[in-house]
């Protein structure tokens, strides 16, 4: 059976504004860090190198690779 959680209830409202204020405050700090101008964007080229009928045929298996090859089933339109 799961562990029923504890309801907490913060009675003043300067108690609750504090509260606020903290995560908000969490939240500006990590929204407002910068990266240096040089600290290497996002890698935008290849991940991988190209794979061969044959490498693709052993990582998927023959069955599965002749089934996807030969497969008459229209793709999805909204993929």
């Amino acid at each position: 059976m799961a562990k029923e959680t504890e309801l907490t209830s913060f009675s003043s409202r300067e108690e609750r504004e504090e509260i606020g204020r903290r995560a908000n405050a969490g939240f500006a700090r990590v929204e407002r860090t910068e990266a240096a101008a040089n600290a290497g964007g996002i890698p935008t080229g290849p991940v991988a190198q190209d794979l061969s009928e044959e490498e693709i045929r052993r990582r998927v298996g023959s069955g599965n690779f002749e089934a996807a090859k030969n497969d008459l089933q229209t793709g999805s339109i909204n993929s």
